[in-house]
């Protein structure tokens, strides 16, 4: 029976060569991957994300903006080669109107956190930050599934600065499976994380580039428009 651990391997071997590609030659930039996920929530309304993963001078950077009737969640998250958070900035806006900002820096083992709401609230919060073990996540942001497989761990640890939660993090390799996208089935490995008792379905290519992903607890469904190119 094929482990998590070498289908774990596999899904990201391509990836994460190109992260150690870009590490040896200064100022090389590549585009790991990039397009939009069509997501349908339960209760709201349709969204879409559009992203973009790259991987520069060995860093691992990840832009994204989810569009959701008049709200408007825009992030910037940079990484290490095992997606421990260097950086992140996320910005939230209804109606155009700025209502929640976080700005986050990993340094010395520690990932510091600052909020700050619309009547000028803030607040800080720190997280210890261990090696290969931390992710970030956010239900908003299907993107970021991207780094979950990164660590090449099944057991990490799971943090979310706009809820000021962290919790034990669990991933298991569920097996092959295709995905229909644009009416293709597309070939695919599906994954299975678990936070907080809370579990995310997902499933990627060999490249380890994300095709679907599902909260079954929220009725969350997101589905790229288009193959991975």
């Amino acid at each position: 029976m094929t482990t998590t651990r070498s289908l774990l391997q596999s899904a990201l071997g391509i990836s994460l060569s190109l992260a150690a590609g870009a590490s040896s030659v200064a100022a090389q930039v590549r585009i790991i991957d990039e397009g939009t996920f069509l997501i349908s929530r339960r209760g709201g309304p349709s969204e879409t994300e559009s992203f973009r993963i790259r991987v520069d001078n060995g860093l691992v950077l990840a832009t994204g903006q989810l569009t959701s009737g008049n709200r408007r969640v825009s992030s910037a998250l940079t990484t290490d080669s095992l997606g421990v958070p260097v950086d992140y900035k996320l910005d939230v806006r209804e109606n155009g109107a700025s209502t929640m900002s976080i700005a986050a820096v990993g340094r010395s083992g520690r990932l510091t956190a600052r909020a700050q709401l619309p009547r000028g609230e803030e607040s800080t919060r720190e997280y210890p930050v261990s090696v290969g073990s931390v992710i970030l996540e956010d239900d908003d942001l299907v993107h970021q599934t991207y780094f979950l497989l990164l660590p090449k761990k099944t057991t990490m640890q799971a943090i979310n600065p706009r809820t000021s939660r962290g919790g034990a993090a669990t991933l298991r390799a569920v097996g092959a499976e295709s995905v229909t996208i644009g009416g293709k089935p597309v070939a695919g490995t599906h994954y299975s994380v678990t936070v907080g008792g809370r579990a995310r379905e997902f499933w990627v290519d060999a490249s380890g580039r994300v095709l679907q992903v599902e909260i079954p607890s929220i009725g969350l469904k997101a589905v790229r428009d288009e193959p991975p190119r």
